[in-house]
């Protein structure tokens, strides 16, 4: 009995953390999406009409710290499917997907926003300095998109396993139930005393 209390609540913590890890993959996507639409018409913009658009988008860091968390989620994921071969190739990929789109990130365009000071200055060269912090978060979004496909297929490849193990928990409470209100019984057969009662009326008449 014990046990199957501790899978359910393994169960209960897996959801938990595919919730968190979808919720903040999505959330680190968010910038992106919008990006990757905007992001040609901004190549043609003029310096200090890119740097004003910049200084306003220049919260997309936030959205990172969000990339750096669904990491974070998602390898507790891999760990927690680890006996599930499909569900777990699936949480791996998903892992480096959004672990190279954090690492393209914070080492290509982090940089170049930290040196236009938060985009309030324009950087020493512009043209070069704009495409790559551009391209950097646009593969970065491209990144990430492929990392919460590849956790949805995990998703996927888990809740078959996670169904049954709580069915058969559910089964096998029941059937000690059963067990429990048979013993209880006078007879031990576990007859409700209602059909006993007309049982013996029958025979009596």
């Amino acid at each position: 009995m014990h046990r199957e209390r501790l899978a359910q609540y393994r169960w209960y913590l897996l959801d938990a953390v595919q919730l968190a890890a979808i919720a903040l993959t999505a959330i680190a996507l968010t910038p992106a999406g919008a990006h990757t639409f905007e992001m040609f018409a901004k190549l043609q913009l003029a310096p200090t009409e890119y740097i004003a658009v910049q200084r306003v988008q220049h919260g997309s860091v936030l959205f990172a710290v969000a990339g750096a968390l669904a990491c974070v989620g998602i390898a507790q994921h891999v760990f927690l499917v680890r006996r599930n071969a499909a569900s777990y190739g699936w949480s791996l990929a998903a892992l480096a997907g959004v672990g190279a789109a954090q690492m393209l990130f914070w080492s290509i365009a982090y940089p170049i926003t930290a040196e236009a000071e938060g985009w309030t200055i324009v950087p020493t060269d512009f043209d070069a300095a704009r495409q790559q912090w551009e391209y950097a978060f646009a593969a970065s979004g491209a990144l990430s998109f492929g990392g919460l496909l590849a956790f949805v297929r995990a998703i996927e490849a888990s809740r078959p396993i996670a169904s049954m193990s709580i069915l058969e928990s559910i089964e096998r409470d029941a059937a000690v139930r059963a067990a429990r209100m048979r013993a209880r019984s006078p007879d031990g057969g576990g007859q409700p005393r209602l059909e006993r009662s007309l049982a013996g009326q029958t025979r009596a008449a």
